[in-house]
This record gives C-alpha cells, structure tokens and sequence, in this order.
C-alpha cells in the first residue's frame, strides 16, 4: 500500500543526504581548509597498531599522533580513527584521499542527526501533544540548515562531535519513555510476581539506554573536548529520568488484593518499601552503567587524552593539558595570533547575528522563536530544561573571546525542532483562512525557509575561487612576475596548469606582525618592488581592518590600498557569493562580513591588484 508518510520522510532524507554529499571536492583537490589538511595529514602518518595494548599505549602507540611528529594536537582521535580503519580497508590511505573520504563520512554523520531528530520527536508526541507533522518538519528544517551542511563537506570532528552527543541526548530521552511505560504496564497486572517481572524489565531496558547514552557521550568527548559543555544537559536529563523511575506510585500501580502476604498496614507497607529499594537499587546500577560506559568509550576512542594506559587511572595527559592551555593563550589581543585577531574587535551579539543570517537564515531563525515561546508554555520539564541549556550556552559562548560558529554546532538540532514548532503553529493558524490566502502564504513560508540553502548551495556548483582567481593568474600574468602572498594565508597561483608554462616569483607580506616602523620599513621596500598584490581571503584585511587598536598603521594601509592610494589598482576580483545565479534568478547574497570561517575555507573573496609602476599584465 502506498504510505505517503514514508514517502515524505524518504524526500526529506534524501534531500539531506544530496545537500551534505553534494559538491564533496568543492576545492578540487587542493586541500583548502587549513584544519582538515592538518586532520589529513596526521591521518595518512599515524598507523593502526596491531593489538589493543598498543593502540593504547600513549608512549609508543603508532596512532598518537605526539609520535607521529604532530606534537600539538588538540583533537580527539577517534574521528580520524574511524576513517583510517576504512581507508586502510578501501586503499584510500593517501593524502589526496583521506580527506576526501572523511568528508563522506562527516556528511553521512551529520545526515543521521536528522533521523535522530525524527526520532527524538517522535518520543515525545504524545506527551507533548505534538502533530504528527511536526517531526517532518523537524526533520526538514535539519535537513536544510546551512552551517551543518558546510560543516559535512569537511573532514573535521564537529560533525562526529554532534552525532554521538544526540544519539547520547536520544537514548537519554529513551530512558525515561520505558520508566513511563513500566508504570503504564503494571497498573493493570493480575499478580505479585507479575509485577516484580514487569519492573525489573523495564528498569533494566532504562539501564540498557543509559549505558548507551554514557557510551554516546563517552565517543562525543573523544572526538572533542568541548562535548562535555553539551554533558550537564545529558546528565541533569539522566538524572531526571532516575527521580522519575523511583516515584513510588509505580508500586501503587498493583491492585491491593493481589499483593501476597499480611494485608495489614505495616505489611503493605514493608512490601512496598522493599520494591522501592529494588527498583532503586536496579537504576542506581543504570546510573553506574552511564557514567562507566562513558569513561569506556572515551578510554577506547581516544586513549591518548590520558596519562597512561591504566583504565584504573583517569589522569589527564600532560601533553594534551599544555596543548590546550596553549591554544588558551592564543585567545588575548596581545598575542597576536593570526586567526584570533579577527575576535578582537567583535562584539557579544556576533555570534547570534551569524547563527541567524548565515547559520539558518532570518526566518528559520523566527520560526525557532515562535517555537521556543510555544513550548515554555506546555511546561515539560526536560523540554524547559533544553531550552535553558541552549539560552546559557549560546550567551556563553557570546562572552569568549573566539566566538566561532562552529562552537554552537549543539544548537542546530534543537533550532530544526523548535523551528518545526513555530512552523506548525503558523500552519494551524491558517486552517481559518481560505484557501487562496493559505495555499499563498504557505509557499511565501517555504520560499522564505528554502532561498538561504540553496543560494549557499551555488558555491558547490563552480570552481573554487582560488582555483578559478589562479586560472586567470596563469592566462593573464606574465612569466617571473612577483606575487605577493599575506603570511596565514595561502600563496596563489595554485598549480592548476604546469608549472614550467609560468614561473613566479613569491613575496610574503608578514601583514600580521607588530605594527612597528621595521615592519614597515620592510613591507614598502616590497611593495615597490613586487608586480602583483594578490591577497587570496579576507583574512588579512578582514581582521585587521577592525582592529584598530592593534593596528593602526596597517588598518590604514588596507584602506588606502582599497582606495587606489598606493600605486595599487584592483584589476581582478574572484567571489563565490552564495546565489540564485545557478538557478536562473540574478540575486547574489554578498557575505564578505560573515565570520572569517564561514567564507576563507570554500568561498573566499580573491583580490588581485596590480603595481602601477611596473603595469605588467598580458
């Protein structure tokens, strides 16, 4: 029989999985985003020990990357476990393949999030008297989200991180469902032993999910640290599903004729209180179960965030401990570290104005709010509970000094659900108008919803605008022309034609470095000697244009660059907006002033201006 439902949810996965997997080499072999190609890099080094007790061997296990020569490695390292194991198996353990694949498998990844949202909804319509809609929806609104879709085409750990910390949230959840369903069933049993059975079942299907869940977290955590930001939500959920389990009505369920033994008081009484303590006795072990699988599976999924291989002892590495607390101290102005300068002049608000114009889009955004403001007022404890989470985290994570979007990655799943909500509500609200204005404002929502993705889609469907910027560079530019190059960023042109056809001469331009006068004593010795001032990403002028403090001198040169002021004129311009262009719409959606990590890795905006004094080009 025809099931329209399942056809719905088959387009919505299929949909999602298109979007992730679609446009998989958007850099065309070029290695690109500077974090994958260094994931890559260890991945293709490191080597699958050949027993257990090696592999966890901090001191000389071959797949710690510390031995490998990678010695500062924040990460964990099961995702690149994960892809090493089907790399070694498929031949794709090369340099040219490994991120490649991983970028399969991190888009498949973050594809089964949008399962788990169905999923996770689905647990709780009845409770929260939810449409039967509003999982697909939920489902849908994932399935297009914008930066989880960027996200799956690389080869990094945030879409792994996200995974295993829902699919831990999911069997949290799950928990309690069978603790509601151990109550639901024992009210109508005939006899003492029948409940007894019924209790200790599904108490221990509860421990069965809290085991999974700890395991879940255990493997989010060995992807990334920062899980355990998302961990207080999985343990106060957890632990709520625990009070709710020991509610000692789940013994008044029973019938009092049918209770054996003195139908006395004190007797009721006695019985009742030694069920209570097995049941509590049985979800204190689910509790130790959770709490042991996840240290487990962090153990097992990357063994190395440890000081020895002893399971016995839980003391951090001091490797990992310096490295992190060396990354910290990247995060202050006075560092000058090239990719924190863009924080330094970035106000609390950046991270939600990225979450809501480029994250999700605008109205996906208000949809989210609608949802939000609908279910506080049904007064679910765990859903209240979640909503508080993401307000706590997102205004902490708008207080650090790096406000990335990636660091809300959590968020996404829970602004399709909430999302899904509002959408609904808007939907319901409609049911009174006719049928003209309802069909008419329905497609005026989808449109709204849809135009974000599938403009941000068109930058997978040409070449990468460093490849196409280093094509012209070849046609156009003479042979031994000097290029300059912005230090942090990377040279062009790439070699995409042979490199004997044209020989350039690169100038790094150490724009990032202290603004003192031998700084730029020496860059204006450059400049008047160099052809070409190519700057590949905004990551120069981007950062430092707004941080003025830091760099006076060098804020003014980019303006004056920009200008014509310098002898410079811009000659070529490469961008990859996102755009309807593709589609036959002539919109282009201009987002140079989105955060860095948003554009520099598969849209960069290239600049290339040339010396006026020499007016070289062919």
């Amino acid at each position: 029989m025809f099931n329209k439902s399942r056809l719905v949810l088959f387009c919505i996965l299929f949909l999602g999985l298109f979007l992730r997997l679609y446009g998989n080499n958007w850099d065309q072999g070029w290695h690109l985003h500077p974090d994958e190609r260094f994931l890559t890099m260890v991945g293709v080094d490191v080597k699958i020990p050949p027993s257990i007790n090696q592999y966890l061997n901090q001191q000389t296990s071959s797949f710690n990357p510390v031995n490998k020569g990678h010695g500062f490695y924040v990460y964990g390292t099961f995702p690149v476990l994960l892809n090493k194991i089907i790399a070694t198996y498929i031949d794709n353990d090369t340099y040219d393949l490994f991120n490649l694949q991983g970028r399969v498998l991190s888009g498949v990844a973050d594809f089964l999030i949008i399962i788990i949202i169905y999923k996770l909804i689905e647990l709780g319509e009845k409770k929260l008297k939810f449409t039967t809609s509003i999982k697909y929806f939920g489902a849908f609104f994932y399935a297009i989200a914008v930066l989880p879709i960027q996200l799956s085409h690389f080869f990094t750990v945030d879409t792994f991180l996200n995974l295993f910390c829902w699919l831990s949230l999911y069997f949290s959840v799950k928990l309690g469902v069978y603790s509601r369903n151990a109550k639901h069933v024992t009210h109508n049993v005939q006899h003492q032993n029948n409940f007894q059975k019924n209790v200790t079942r599904y108490t221990l299907h509860a421990t069965r999910f809290a085991s999974l869940s700890g395991l879940f977290l255990g493997l989010a955590i060995a992807c990334k640290v920062s899980a355990i930001y998302f961990a207080p939500l999985i343990g106060i959920v957890v632990l709520w599903r625990i009070i709710v389990s020991l509610d000692p009505s789940l013994y008044k369920c029973i019938p009092q004729d049918d209770r054996k033994g003195s139908h006395s008081e004190k007797s009721e009484e006695s019985s009742e209180g030694t069920e209570r303590r097995k049941i509590g006795l049985l979800v204190l072990f689910g509790l130790t179960v959770f709490i042991l699988s996840c240290y487990f599976a962090l153990r097992f999924g990357s063994p190395y965030y440890f000081e020895t291989n002893s399971i016995f002892n839980p003391q951090l590495s001091k490797i990992f401990i310096n490295n992190i607390n060396t990354l910290k101290s990247f995060e202050n102005p006075q560092a000058l570290y090239p990719p924190a300068v863009q924080w330094v002049s970035k106000s609390y608000f950046f991270v939600l104005k990225n979450m809501i114009f480029f994250g999700v889009g605008p109205f996906y955004f208000l949809l989210s709010c609608i949802g939000v403001f609908l279910l506080v007022r049904k007064k679910n404890i765990i859903v209240i509970i979640s909503i508080l989470w993401c307000v706590l985290f997102t205004i902490y994570q708008s207080l650090q000094f790096a406000k990335t979007m990636r660091y809300l990655i959590f968020i996404y799943p829970f602004l399709a659900i909430f999302a899904a909500v509002g959408l609904s509500y808007v939907f319901f609200l409609l049911k009174k108008t006719s049928n003209v204005i309802r069909y008419t404002i329905c497609a005026l929502c989808f449109a709204m919803i849809i135009v974000w993705p599938l403009a941000f889609m068109s930058i997978y469907t040409k070449d990468h605008s460093r490849v196409a910027a280093s094509k012209w560079i070849y046609e156009h530019i003479p042979q031994n022309s000097s290029i300059t190059y912005e230090y942090w960023d990377d040279p062009l042109p790439l070699m995409v034609q042979n490199p004997a056809t044209r020989n350039y001469k690169g100038i790094q331009i150490n724009i990032f470095d202290p603004d003192t006068q031998d700084k730029w004593k020496k860059i204006n010795n450059q400049l008047a000697q160099v052809d070409f001032y190519v700057m590949s990403s905004n990551r120069g002028w981007g950062s430092i244009g707004d941080a003025l403090k830091i760099y006076p001198q060098t804020s003014i040169f980019y303006k004056n660059l920009f200008a014509g002021k310098l002898g410079f004129k811009k000659i070529s311009e490469f961008a990859s907006y996102p755009s309807l262009r593709y589609l036959g719409i002539p919109i282009d959606f201009p987002d140079q002033w989105a955060e860095e990590a948003f554009t520099v890795y598969d849209h960069p905006q290239v600049l290339i201006y040339r010396n006026e004094k020499t007016n070289k080009i062919d």
